[in-house]
């Protein structure tokens, strides 16, 4: 898995590593890798990776989203979201590309547009 998309500046990185756990809402204009916990919304301005062991409860707004892990609350991208083999989303699905590897799982609804509204 990759650590971020090639367009992400590491400057601009957050990291959520796997023994972090937040208890509440997250923002950044960069970009954030999370290998750990969170328990409240997500809004970042750049791309999201989510490891194989994360955790996100809440709602996620970002550009692109690669899911590696779970994902509790409904999702919105302004482009592409990735739901990698053996993560799981459950929540509603707005993006733009939505791609769906052997052996994930995705329970609720998805809406694929292409316009900015997704976020």
């Amino acid at each position: 898995m990759k650590l971020v998309s090639s367009d992400s500046s590491l400057e601009n990185l957050s990291i959520i590593n796997k023994s972090a756990i937040v208890n509440g809402n997250f923002s950044t204009e960069g970009s954030l890798r999370v290998d750990g916990i969170i328990k409240g919304d997500v809004a970042i301005g750049g791309n999201i990776v989510l490891g194989n062991n994360a955790e996100i409860h809440g709602e996620v707004k970002s550009g692109n989203i690669t899911i590696g892990g779970k994902i509790f609350g409904s999702v919105y991208a302004s482009g592409k979201v990735v739901l990698e083999k053996n993560s799981l989303l459950k929540g509603d699905l707005f993006a733009n590309i939505l791609v769906v590897e052997e052996g994930a799982r995705f329970e609720g609804r998805s809406s694929m547009e292409k316009n900015e509204k997704n976020i």
